[in-house]
């Protein structure tokens, strides 16, 4: 209850005061040394119930009220002689409770513990006297010793004092005349009082224990507050309830937004401030529907932490908004953890905090996210993101994917994906080889030439409506590889003992034939074609017949400008053809200058219209050379740290975080082919193959 509240009760109570004393004596105002301890011991009876123990007694209060009654019986002994025994009885009692309580706040000792024989001591004090020294008690003995000595048991002033006496005592004028109150509004609506605020916008109510009406998360509240009465009737929707010091108490989220989705009109007729009233069968809007949680301690501008509140399922990948300054920001979720909250002394509540990195603002017309350069304020509900308006791909561009739950695009070009490169990186079974092949496609229909390096004869399977053949025919293979081998005997040898013919007769071979091979290709109407490796190890012969293709490609490149094409080249599996290397095979240490060459060659793809495309599981195996040129980048699930320092670069420390909790089909973007230039989280499409048999 209010002070105010309180103050108009204790002036109400002595008002009735004075009326008993005029009707009972003709006097308002006691005359008599006896009427004068009547009348103090009930106007310190009202007193008490009103302000010295409306919640619970301390030995303060039973000071004050012991020590009172001292000073009035002390002077009146004289006047006083009726009590009798009783009087030394009495005022020996109070006595001996002045000096319990004196001694329970004297030996307290906060800076020792509980345990300690000092304050075990006060604490067995301070229990005797706030048990016996209840100053209700004491103020209505006094009275009634007066009372039954000195007034006529059969007289009116008897009862009518006694029934004064009885009913702030037992009915507690507080509560009655709240009760009063509250029955003209709806009966069994208020279910609480407010007590604090935590933020502008955050207030916390201690339910009442005997409430008509049943309370739960997520019910739809409203209340006048007495420090903000300018902005009229608040409204808001309980996000917790937990129980403290044995009561039950509300967390209420009041925000504009709320109150606009919820109308401004008052349901319930609210005379009173700080006291909340329950909506009954309210309809709950959209956007609550959608509540998620608030923002909580250590948030930044491009990481927030939020209290999850349980209402609405988020994920890895959510995509979640706030208002921030009337700006819609995006976020997506990054992570979930368990905390515990202390709330008061040893007082504790499990919670669960999501983290979630900043998106930015949705440009509907650039189809983009914009940072926003602020964070909001603690407490700010979020939600999970309502639907983007309808767009239009540009032409070029592919939507690969969308936010996890949302139709939020995300947009690739794919003339960029190609020229700039592209990393697909993910375990096995994530859905990178079938990403692939669709994105494979998409390029293809965009009218770029597809190259693919398989050893596995996978994707010769993958597209029987496309009839991809091999560049080299397999009478080539058999030439190739008996002048590599040829080749790479006299390399072997010592300068001064290697046959120079041999070497320009297996070179121009080299040459010629890949030439030839690529040429045919590139003249010829067929989309795509597969650069098939007869071995699964990166052997010295394997990467000096990989190098060759390359130079034969490039041949065309620079000499004939691919005949106007755009050439894409897959490494499948790279790790076979571009290793990292020390993942060289012990005996092949040499082969490493291989790897570099060939490394060399694809980073000059750009100049040339020619681009790749770089599918591997693990990072460490690949050449940390050609992946540091991939500007585009599609990091579906990964398990090893390796992979996950190597990403952490491009997208950052949190988004590497999640990669060992993508689900199937999930992915993170990220580079220049994207349209957004933050990393986030999509998920492709569920995408069916035909495969031949």
């Amino acid at each position: 209850m209010s002070k105010s509240r309180r103050i108009t009760l204790f002036i109400i109570s002595f008002i009735l005061l004075l009326i008993v004393f005029f009707v009972t004596t003709g006097r308002a105002f006691p005359s008599s040394e006896q009427s004068v301890v009547l009348f103090t011991a009930l106007l310190m009876l009202s007193f008490a119930t009103l302000f010295l123990e409306h919640y619970f007694t301390t030995p303060t209060h039973v000071l004050l009220s012991a020590i009172s009654i001292l000073l009035l019986m002390a002077p009146l002994h004289s006047h006083l002689s009726k009590f009798g025994q009783w009087y030394w009885i009495f005022f020996g009692y109070n006595l001996l409770l002045v000096v319990t309580a004196f001694m329970a706040l004297l030996l307290l000792d906060g800076n020792k513990s509980s345990a300690a024989i000092q304050n075990q001591v006060s604490s067995a004090l301070k229990k005797f006297s706030v048990f016996f020294g209840n100053g209700r008690f004491l103020f209505f003995a006094l009275f009634l010793l007066t009372l039954f000595f000195y007034v006529d048991s059969q007289s009116s002033q008897f009862i009518v004092m006694a029934c004064y006496a009885s009913m702030v005592l037992l009915i507690d004028p507080k509560n009655f005349v709240l009760s009063s109150w509250r029955s003209k509004r709806k009966t069994g609506l208020d279910i609480g009082e407010i007590i604090g605020v935590q933020s502008r916008n955050t207030f916390l109510a201690k339910l009442y224990a005997a409430r008509p009406v049943s309370v739960r998360r997520f019910d739809i509240v409203e209340f006048r507050y007495s420090m903000d009465k300018a902005r009229g009737i608040f409204k808001g929707m309980i996000v917790d309830n937990f129980f403290l010091n044995e009561q039950q108490w509300i967390k209420i989220l009041a925000t504009n937004d709320i109150l606009q989705a919820l109308g401004s009109e008052p349901h319930n007729v609210i005379d009173v401030t700080n006291v909340v009233f329950k909506i009954q069968d309210c309809i709950v809007p959209e956007l609550l529907g959608r509540f998620v949680g608030v923002v909580v301690e250590r948030s930044n501008i491009m990481k927030l932490r939020f209290d999850y509140a349980g209402r609405v399922m988020v994920a890895e990948g959510s995509l979640i908004e706030a208002n921030v300054n009337g700006k819609r920001v995006l976020y997506q979720v990054t992570q979930g953890l368990t905390e515990i909250e202390s709330l008061e002394q040893k007082n504790e509540a499990g919670l669960v905090v999501g983290e979630c990195v900043q998106l930015g603002i949705w440009n509907a017309e650039r189809l983009l996210f914009e940072k926003y350069g602020w964070v909001p304020e603690i407490n700010t509900p979020l939600f999970t993101a309502s639907d983007a308006p309808k767009f239009t791909a540009e032409s070029g561009e592919e939507v690969i994917g969308t936010i996890p739950g949302t139709n939020y695009p995300v947009l690739l070009n794919l003339h960029q994906a190609v020229t700039h490169h592209t990393a697909i990186l993910g375990v096995t079974g994530s859905g990178k080889s079938v990403f692939c092949r669709d994105l494979i496609r998409k390029i293809i229909t965009d009218g770029t030439k597809v190259i693919c390096v398989d050893f596995t004869n996978e994707y010769r399977k993958k597209f029987p409506d496309l009839a991809p053949e091999s560049v080299v025919t397999d009478a080539h293979k058999k030439e190739l590889f008996e002048a590599i081998d040829a080749l790479s005997t006299q390399l072997e040898e010592f300068a001064n003992k290697r046959d120079k013919k041999v070497i320009a007769d297996t070179t121009k071979v080299l040459k010629d034939l890949f030439y030839e091979a690529v040429k045919k290709f590139m003249q010829s109407d067929k989309a795509i074609a597969l650069f098939e490796l007869p071995d699964v190890s990166n052997t010295t012969g394997i990467l000096e017949y990989t190098k060759w293709f390359f130079r034969g490609l490039f041949q065309i490149a620079r000499q004939d400008a691919n005949f106007g094409k755009q050439v894409c080249v897959v490494l499948e599996e790279a790790h076979t053809v571009i290793p990292e290397w020390n993942f060289i095979g012990v005996e092949e240490k040499k082969a490493q200058s291989l790897v570099n060459s060939i490394s060399q060659i694809a980073l000059q793809g750009r100049k040339y219209n020619v681009g790749f495309i770089v599918v591997a599981q693990r990072t460490a195996n690949v050449s940390k050379t050609i992946l540091t040129q991939c500007n585009t980048i599609v990091a579906f699930q990964q398990f090893d740290k390796t992979s996950s320092d190597f990403l952490m670069n491009y997208i950052g420390v949190e988004m590497a975080d999640t990669l060992p909790a993508l689900r199937f089909r999930q992915a993170i973007a990220v580079g220049k082919a994207f349209r957004s230039g933050v990393p986030v989280i999509f998920e492709v499409p569920k995408i069916e193959e035909t495969e031949c048999s």
